[in-house]
């Protein structure tokens, strides 16, 4: 795939030699510093919101020289507050907001945590000297942003420290800032299934439970959810549903009752039925999010312009001291006995993308209506393409954040319906959707690579590059071994595109030219141990797939054939697969009544036959009418054998002139 390369990040210190000398404004020794410093301050702001004016298409374009024009303007804000606080006629809140401004800049918009990290010490000195403690927390949680960029394992003691400061003061709102920032910096660094993160949420939730603030006990066991689903280990779902259980103890808490809150839960239990099969609640659970989405696109209770999430908490005594306007970006004062506590969250437009993502895969699983989910995530593009809805972003890096963000959901759904395309033998359309994938340009995550190789690979192997594909397929990104399951860093997708690459690899050399029994036998081996016992269910269904159509040097028996059809077949009928069906349906026909006379046979030709034009790929329906043609032969229909013949030539014709695009 084509890569833009990354755009630069300011990496010299503004207000520093160049930054001073050249974009600074000079200060006139004829003025006083009285006069001087609010225009240095409003001078200020108006470069960054000069600057931040067009941030979220700057992150989609990443045009290079409006990235230098973007740096300038910051680079001369930044300029304006240095000059301002070398003023000796600040008082010391003012002093402190403009150092808190100054290095929330540098953490924001450039590499210089050095010098971020030196004017929050600095601040945080001054916010103790003159208690202004609303000041000084903003500071702490800034100061660990900072030295997390640097040094990660020492932000997350600077954390604990911090975290036994608050609870020491009965700081709780603040507490839960920092555990929360602690949450975040685990999942930066890749560790959220770490003890010490999962330690940390529960801990969070804890606190919050005894206060009462049941929105926050809600969003720690979200979390803890999001946790083991992207852990996948044996016993993921189950502590999955184990936290989405804790989640809806309060759903009737108006508290909770929150957008983001309620589609993050619906998501969550979708993503569970999906990974365990459960083809029997897919309608009730599609039909509780198509409800909840309806009702947030006709009330207006989520506003599309911001993506904050403000979560209600009980007030405390002393809390006007610790929570200000200066706060409001982590901490904001409520009206009444609540305070809210400010979280980044999932967008509305992220959200209707992802639920159209969802709406597509339980349709692939229940619809009889071809091609049908398509239509569906195309519509998860159009959203993402709408960039007129979508909130503001309120930095550059930010910007490139949601840019990325929305380009990786983009090449997902692409994938999609690449796959499902080539289920239907559609191969323009598979090559139309590689092609949108390279048009993205964007630096895909590990496994989103590797679909992309996948459906290239399947690609070439449906338009007859067997030679190609199965160059792909042998690629060491697929590496069995490399993507056993548990190991560190490992996904699950990982390893199942890797057993789906080893099972094309079989199925290529089954090809007179590709034919290669020594490396086959040395593949099955492999994978037995690893599929025929798998957990997943379709896992099992595909590997008895291929082991029942094989034709190796030592033919395998009658009866173990008959074994991995039915397992096939049970598998297929359990999750509902008409594709797999199909292909279990013709392979039984293909390799238990070849030649044989009987109403069994065309039974099963017919079944086949149908079960082929269900799922609608054309070139197993060829494969299909050829073999109820010659059932019918056999059973001496001459004129209907001919016209299922003639139809499977037919098919077989369209087949081929699909596979040359």
């Amino acid at each position: 795939m084509a890569v833009k390369p990354k755009p630069p990040t300011a990496g010299r210190r503004p207000g520093s030699s160049a930054a001073s000398s050249s974009n600074s404004p000079r200060v006139s020794h004829t003025s006083s510093p009285v006069e001087t410093l609010p225009v240095l301050i409003r001078a200020a702001e108006d470069f960054f919101s000069k600057a931040r004016a067009s941030v979220s298409e700057l992150g989609r374009t990443r045009d290079t020289a409006a990235i230098e024009e973007y740096h300038k303007l910051i680079a001369t804000g930044l300029g304006c507050l240095e000059a301002a606080m070398q003023s000796n006629k600040l008082w010391p809140r003012l002093e402190a907001r403009l150092r808190l401004r100054y290095a929330g800049m540098l953490v924001e918009e450039t590499v210089n945590t050095m010098e971020a990290e030196t004017a929050l010490t600095k601040g945080i000195a001054l916010c103790d000297k003159h208690r202004l403690a609303d000041l000084k927390y903003c500071m702490q949680f800034l100061f660990a942003k900072a030295l997390f960029q640097r040094n990660p394992k020492a932000a997350l003691i600077s954390l604990d420290h911090t975290i036994s400061e608050s609870a020491t003061y009965k700081q709780a709102a603040w507490v839960y800032v920092f555990r929360f920032l602690k949450a975040a910096f685990y999942v930066e660094a890749g560790s959220s299934t770490d003890p010490h993160a999962f330690e940390n949420l529960r801990s969070l939730a804890s606190v919050a439970d005894q206060r009462g603030d049941k929105a926050i006990c809600v969003v720690a066991s979200l979390l803890e959810a999001l946790a083991h689903l992207g852990a996948m280990k044996e016993d993921a779902i189950l502590r999955v549903q184990t936290c989405i259980a804790q989640a809806s103890k309060f759903q009737l808490d108006a508290s909770t009752r929150l957008p983001q809150i309620d589609v993050l839960l619906l998501f969550l239990d979708i993503a569970c039925s999906l990974l365990q099969k459960q083809t029997n609640v897919y309608s009730q659970k599609l039909a509780a999010l198509q409800s909840r989405m309806d009702d947030l696109k006709s009330s207006g209770e989520w506003d599309p312009r911001t993506s904050e999430l403000l979560l209600p908490i009980r007030k405390q005594p002393g809390s006007s001291q610790t929570i200000s306007d200066d706060t409001a970006c982590i901490l904001r004062r409520g009206d009444g006995e609540t305070d809210y506590l400010v979280l980044p969250a999932l967008t509305y437009h992220q959200a209707f993308a992802l639920a159209y993502t969802f709406h597509g895969l339980f349709t692939l699983a229940k619809s009889t209506t071809i091609g049908k989910s398509s239509q569906i995530w195309k519509q998860a593009l159009k959203v993402l393409k709408d960039h007129d809805s979508k909130p503001p972003s309120s930095s550059l890096p930010e910007a490139i954040r949601q840019a990325d963000w929305d380009a990786a959901i983009a090449c997902y759904v692409q994938i999609l319906i690449g796959l499902q395309s080539a289920t239907l033998s559609e191969w323009a359309k598979v090559k139309e959707c590689l092609q949108a994938i390279r048009d993205l340009e964007i630096t895909p995550s590990k496994v989103l690579g590797l679909l992309h190789l996948y459906l290239t690979g399947v690609f070439e192997q449906g338009t007859a590059n067997l030679g190609q594909a199965l160059k792909i397929f042998e690629d060491p990104r697929f590496d069995l071994e490399a993507n056993q399951p548990g190991k560190a860093g490992v996904a699950s997708t990982e390893f199942l595109l890797s057993v789906l690459a080893a099972l094309n690899r079989i199925w290529i050399m089954q090809d007179p030219a590709h034919r290669n029994d020594a490396k086959t036998s040395e593949l099955i081996e492999t994978l037995r141990p690893l599929c025929a016992d798998a957990a997943d269910v379709e896992v099992r269904m595909v590997f008895n797939l291929v082991l029942a159509s094989l034709r190796t040097q030592a033919p395998a028996s009658i009866n173990q054939i008959k074994r991995h059809i039915q397992q096939s077949l049970n598998g297929a009928q359990a999750t509902s697969n008409t594709h797999c069906l199909s292909i279990a349906l013709n392979i039984m026909r293909c390799r238990l009544f070849e030649n044989v006379v009987g109403e069994q046979a065309l039974k099963s030709a017919r079944a086949s036959a149908a079960q082929a034009k269900k799922a609608g790929n054309q070139l197993w329906m060829s494969v299909a009418e050829g073999m109820l043609a010659q059932s019918l032969e056999m059973q001496g229909a001459l004129a209907e054998a001919k016209a299922t013949r003639e139809n499977g030539v037919r098919l077989a014709n369209k087949a081929l002139a699909m596979s040359q695009c």
